[in-house]
């Protein structure tokens, strides 16, 4: 795609500099609505949302019920439907998925993918993971006898908690929510990136959604590429720079 780019944040100083933005919290797009990732919760955003919130943007955490992607997808509609104007809608990990399908709402304007699925419609979360290779498989999850699944915790501190200290992957894999396990084989219907523009961060130390995955799914819609040197759980690792994008796509869907 000829309108792909590639950034490189550089920490704190990035920050700083778009920080000092004239006009920065008077962006016309001032609602965000954040989506967290399968078997997580909305508290993996907390950083990323105390970062937005002190820039003056409303911020609102979808808590997804993970019963299945049409529950999810309903779940970010009733945040939308409360909003006061356009939104920047925000996806972590799993909510790619959730969000490719809620972003058709007119108020959308935008998308931001955080080390996430951007899947084409038909795809599903399963088809990307096996398109790449992943070590995200099916032995390393716990599934019940009605279907639903979490990630053993060996396994999460492998693939997702590089980044976080051990006690923080630890907490969050033992903290972590059932999943239905046919999520990830849920094909999507619509595809929201397809009409509006859309930014991916991609995590260049992910060994869960591998980075080539993510630079593949952004580069075929077209997105805006921000690669941050990170594992899996961009949110809790990296809030600064991961807030930083947020707030240069609102500023630049207006």
């Amino acid at each position: 795609m000829t309108n792909l780019r590639t950034l490189l944040l550089s920490g704190s100083v990035a920050l700083g500099t778009m920080m000092s933005l004239p006009g920065m919290a008077a962006a016309e797009v001032h609602n965000i609505v954040l989506v967290h990732g399968g078997n997580v919760d909305g508290s993996t955003w907390r950083g990323v949302y105390d970062r937005l919130i002190a820039q003056d943007y409303d911020v609102t955490i979808t808590q997804l019920p993970m019963t299945s992607v049409e529950d999810d997808v309903a779940a970010v509609q009733r945040s939308l439907d409360v909003q006061d104007g356009p939104v920047l809608l925000v996806g972590h990990s799993y909510g790619g998925v959730v969000i490719t399908e809620a972003g058709i709402d007119p108020d959308v304007k935008g998308l931001v993918y955080v080390t996430a699925f951007q899947p084409d419609i038909g795809e599903s979360g399963g088809d990307l993971l096996a398109s790449a290779g992943s070590d995200f498989t099916a032995d390393k999850l716990s599934i019940t006898d009605d279907g639903f699944l979490l990630v053993d915790d060996d396994a999460f501190l492998a693939l997702a908690g590089n980044g976080l200290s051990e006690e923080d992957a630890l907490f969050v894999a033992r903290s972590q929510a059932w999943a239905n396990a046919e999520n990830l084989a849920h094909k999507v219907t619509s595809a929201a990136w397809q009409d509006k523009p859309s930014w991916m961060t991609v995590a260049t130390e992910d060994l869960l959604i591998s980075p080539e995955l993510q630079r593949r799914m952004a580069e075929r819609a077209g997105s805006t590429v921000i690669e941050i040197g990170n594992g899996h759980m961009l949110p809790m690792t990296s809030p600064d720079e991961v807030a930083e994008v947020i707030a240069q796509a609102a500023e630049a869907v207006n």
